[in-house]
């Protein structure tokens, strides 16, 4: 178990049942989160990781289009979620949760094909979407800074900017806000495809993914606080 701690990096004494974000057990914020806020009633995050979140997704989109995607915030907003906890470790320092997987100070996030529909206008995932298209994306440029990219434009080649879903998560990991601490450094992220975490993932079987009826889940715990308060 000290080993275990140790890697982790995050709070002292942390233990199985513990956030990946905040090393803490999953709790009710304050202050409330105010971009991740369908966790409001249970959350793996504090204000601070909420920030980080809010902070990713203005890079990424114009001041215009921030709440066009729902979807596109509650993939941002994963980490947040009260199931995002480490349950099982590994002589080999692997930590393992339901959806997310810590491992070589990188943490995989796994979301089911349901999600990813959602996500992609239920199109095709393994086609270019045009649910983007209106307003594009500010991605890193291979020759550094931002450039606008319109996934499903194609180039001089003939193909799409961005042609699947798995080639979008790839981009989207590079920016995706890094909210895990591993000996003190933040960890890389990665997200994965249900079908991607399968073929990678040996022990497959032992986890899960996050789907769209979580996304639902979420809302309506979020939509129940706002009728208590």
């Amino acid at each position: 178990m000290v080993v275990v701690r140790s890697l982790l990096g995050l709070v002292t004494g942390a233990s199985a049942g513990a956030c990946f974000a905040s090393g803490m057990g999953a709790d009710k914020p304050f202050p409330s989160l105010t971009q991740c806020y369908r966790h409001n009633e249970k959350a793996c995050c504090k204000s601070a990781h909420d920030h980080l979140v809010k902070s990713a997704l203005a890079d990424l989109l114009a001041p215009a289009c921030l709440k066009e995607y729902p979807m596109l915030e509650d993939l941002f907003c994963a980490l947040c979620d009260s199931g995002s906890v480490w349950e099982a470790d590994t002589p080999a320092g692997v930590f393992t949760g339901a959806h997310v997987r810590l491992q070589d100070n990188t943490v995989n996030l796994v979301f089911c094909e349901s999600f990813l529909k959602s996500l992609w206008g239920d199109q095709d995932l393994n086609q270019p979407t045009t649910e983007f298209d209106n307003c594009g994306l500010l991605l890193d440029s291979e020759s550094g800074g931002k450039r606008v990219v319109v996934p499903s434009a194609k180039n001089e080649a003939g193909e799409a900017e961005i042609p699947n879903v798995d080639k979008f998560l790839e981009r989207i990991s590079a920016i995706y806000p890094k909210l895990v601490l591993v000996n003190g450094a933040a960890a890389n992220v990665r997200l994965l495809s249900e079908e991607m975490a399968k073929a990678e993932f040996t022990d497959w079987d032992s986890m899960e993914c996050l789907s769209s009826s979580w996304m639902f889940s979420t809302t309506f715990a979020a939509f129940l606080a706002v009728l208590r308060w």
